[in-house]
């Protein structure tokens, strides 16, 4: 009896083993919605990744659809020597010829030469503050006039005063700047050139080229005598002026660009120009011969936009193809198996796809695209797409964007999907929605078994209790039994 008693009490390990199996068996309504939630958690990102690619495909379409973007009126500029071009979708297709004769330069004046170490410029100056005029063209046509006050520090070296009026000609430039008198980039800048270790001049260069955007220099008689950059003339020997012929207008001017374009002479300011040829822009790098300019439809830029389309169709194709499947073998089914929603959005993507229009050309298979048997896109035919893109470029946006083209169809399917009303979205809401109620139906198990984990303990607690207290009793019998010997 002794034994049997002993046994039972030290048997906490197999009554531990006892509640683990009892609380095993009652937990399995909570690992069944612990697996429930686990399925509708993987739904949820699998609606995500839906909405991604859904989303990925609609902005395509919306893209090629895009007037102002217009991807399929990209044109390409195939340039010659001495300059290169760009084009615009407003560019004509046709040929051209160009050559460069003269490239754009900025007013840059040059004060006569002095002997660096002499005093003969301060001297001749005097003391007293000297105003010098500096006009600067702006793009609205306006000239800004800086008045630039210096006065010479007694004995001051020559390289000394033309530093001097140097840094109050920049100090002038900064502030107009600064406070929007200059707009950025349409000032000027002074420095000082050490032509030799014996002599410097002063450098005044303006920051556009151009005639229109040449220099005026006017202020003190005295100081534009002494510096002598005023003159507009080309410099000489030691004398002060301009670095190139200011000239009397654009056309005799060094500082202007000239072109010639299918025999007219053309002048601008700028070494690029955007306003000769519609939708074209010019930038010119170098005098040369005459050369080709031409301007066709950009089919590479094309070709790149039909690329796209059908790297994003067959991507979210291929997803649905995934989620729907399922498995002979081992039995397991996609988030979207049986999914009726999902199989007439396949099919409905596939209609749109191989669907026919009228026009030049009827649909993608005229441009060698075709379906495969997955109902992904394959371009099948090269040569087709190549030279649909080379010949028809017209033709092949219609097949796209044109008023019954795949953008219009497959958009307005898409648009069902997407936004905060949207088909996906409602199922995101339902999904998020069934996976509080099983969070909140876990919590509440969680309790129940708990509270049910506590009993089971609280009763071995008390049988452990009841177990020592006859175990002591049965002692007791036994010592008496014996006549007090064990």
């Amino acid at each position: 009896m002794t034994a049997n008693l002993s046994s039972l009490y030290n048997a906490s390990s197999l009554y531990e083993q006892l509640i683990n199996q009892v609380m095993q068996i009652e937990s399995q309504p909570r690992l069944k919605l612990s697996a429930a939630k686990s399925d509708e958690t993987i739904y949820k990102a699998v609606l995500s990744d839906f909405d991604s690619r859904v989303s990925a495909l609609h902005s395509r379409l919306e893209g090629m659809a895009d007037p102002f973007r217009s991807p399929f009126a990209a044109m390409t500029a195939t340039a010659g020597d001495g300059f290169s071009a760009e084009a615009s979708d407003e560019a004509a297709a046709g040929e051209h010829r160009v050559r460069v004769l003269r490239l754009a330069a900025a007013d840059t004046r040059l004060s006569r030469q002095y002997a660096s170490a002499a005093t003969d410029l301060s001297s001749s100056l005097g003391a007293s503050a000297r105003t010098l005029t500096v006009g600067i063209a702006q793009p609205d046509g306006s000239v800004v006039d800086l008045d630039v006050s210096y006065a010479p520090p007694e004995g001051a070296t020559n390289a000394d005063v033309l530093a001097g009026i140097s840094a109050a000609i920049n100090s002038a430039v900064e502030a107009a700047e600064d406070d929007g008198t200059l707009e950025e980039g349409t000032g000027a800048r002074s420095t000082l050139i050490r032509e030799s270790g014996t002599h410097a001049r002063l450098s005044l260069r303006s920051d556009a080229t151009g005639y229109g955007n040449k220099l005026a220099i006017s202020g003190d008689p005295d100081l534009l005598a002494a510096l002598e950059i005023g003159n507009e003339s080309v410099r000489a020997g030691t004398g002060g002026g301009a670095v190139y012929d200011v000239g009397t207008d654009a056309a005799s001017s060094a500082l202007s660009a000239s072109f010639e374009l299918d025999g007219l002479t053309i002048y601008r300011d700028s070494n690029t120009v955007s306003d000769a040829l519609d939708g074209v822009t010019f930038t010119l790098k170098a005098p040369g011969e005459e050369s080709r300019l031409t301007v066709a439809p950009d089919a590479s830029s094309m070709r790149k936009e039909i690329d796209a389309f059908v790297k994003d169709y067959n991507s979210l194709i291929t997803f649905l193809n995934q989620k729907s499947a399922v498995d002979p073998d081992s039995g397991n089914r996609g988030a979207f198996a049986g999914d009726a929603g999902v199989n007439a959005l396949r099919f409905g993507l596939r209609t749109d796809a191989t669907g026919t229009m009228e026009g030049a050309l009827s649909g993608l298979a005229a441009l060698g695209i075709e379906t495969k048997r997955d109902g992904t896109l394959t371009i099948a035919d090269e040569s087709a797409l190549t030279d649909a893109l080379a010949s028809s470029p017209a033709a092949v946006a219609a097949v796209f964007d044109g008023e019954d083209g795949i953008v219009s169809r497959m958009s307005t399917r898409l648009d069902s999907l997407l936004g905060s009303d949207g088909v996906i979205a409602s199922r995101q809401k339902a999904t998020e929605q069934r996976i509080d109620r099983i969070g909140d139906q876990i919590e509440r198990w969680d309790s129940r078994l708990a509270a049910r984990e506590s009993s089971l303990r609280d009763q071995f607690n008390m049988l452990q209790e009841v177990l020592a207290q006859v175990e002591s009793q049965q002692s007791s019998l036994a010592y008496y039994s014996t006549g007090g010997y064990y």
